[in-house]
């Protein structure tokens, strides 16, 4: 899904940075903010952010899964004399295999990049907030070394982490026990008996039910999931409509790129 023109960017840019072998260092602004400015803003943040991230808490650098799991969220932070912006942050770790540091070498380089967005827009930036995370994990797949820090990959984080806070990109839930909602991250998910797949761009809201011999306590139970999800996240804005034919599930979760074990 391309939304280039075709959506005002709720981002005013981001910052990368990472620390280089001689300290911090700001190898990519998009933004408005001076390369002085986002320079302190790289010092300070990752001054805070590195506390809580310890470069020998990866065994294996090598290990991309044992890597990626060291990705955290921070935020928001004000940003110094700028009263109309704030930025979240995303701490990750990059593989520095030319580094003269042999600790860089050994447990990787650390990196975090800073959303920067208007406060106007905090509200659309926070109803996003869990997403933030386990979306970056999956856009970032082409970052694993810190060659990969160019231009190019961070201007399409960039773009993507913008599709994220359109609200357009389709989000995917379950209803689990007592009719809890629970969101789903990924393009490979275990199998559940109902997915909701609410898609605002079309302004539907599907309740997909793959089990044939679902007992009807169960159907109300997702149906009032259903509707409170889309009353209290959507506004009751999407149009309902629910699906059984397992042919019909299937194309669906085609059309979303999703990847449903014991579903093809």
């Amino acid at each position: 899904m391309d939304i280039d023109g075709q959506y005002d960017p709720k981002l005013v840019g981001i910052i990368v940075s990472s620390f280089a072998d001689s300290g911090p260092d700001t190898v990519f602004n998009n933004t408005e903010l001076a390369d002085d400015e986002a320079m302190i803003l790289a010092i300070k943040g990752m001054t805070v952010i590195g506390l809580d991230n310890p470069l020998d808490a990866i065994e294996d650098i090598n290990d991309d899964e044992e890597r990626r799991s060291t990705i955290q969220q921070f935020g928001p932070f004000p940003i110094k004399d700028r009263a109309t912006l704030k930025a979240l942050a995303i701490s990750f770790v990059v593989k520095a295999e030319d580094s003269t540091d042999h600790r860089i070498r050994t447990f990787g380089r650390f990196c975090v990049l800073f959303l920067i967005y208007n406060v106007e827009h905090t509200r659309l930036i926070l109803d996003s907030y869990g997403l933030i995370e386990p979306y970056f994990n999956i856009i970032s797949r082409e970052i694993n070394y810190d060659k990969d820090l160019h231009p190019n990959n961070l201007s399409n984080v960039y773009r993507k982490m913008n599709m994220l806070f359109q609200g357009v990109l389709p989000r995917v839930f379950t209803v689990i026990d007592k009719g809890v909602i629970k969101e789903l991250i990924g393009k490979e998910i275990m199998h559940r008996d109902v997915f909701l797949i609410a898609d605002k761009k079309k302004k539907i809201l599907y309740s997909l039910l793959a089990d044939p011999e679902m007992s009807v306590w169960r159907k109300h139970e997702i149906n009032r999931a259903a509707a409170n999800l889309n009353s209290h996240l959507y506004k009751k804005k999407l149009t309902s409509r629910t699906v059984t034919e397992l042919e019909e599930i299937a194309a669906l979760l085609k059309r979303y790129n999703l990847s449903v074990e014991g579903v093809s």
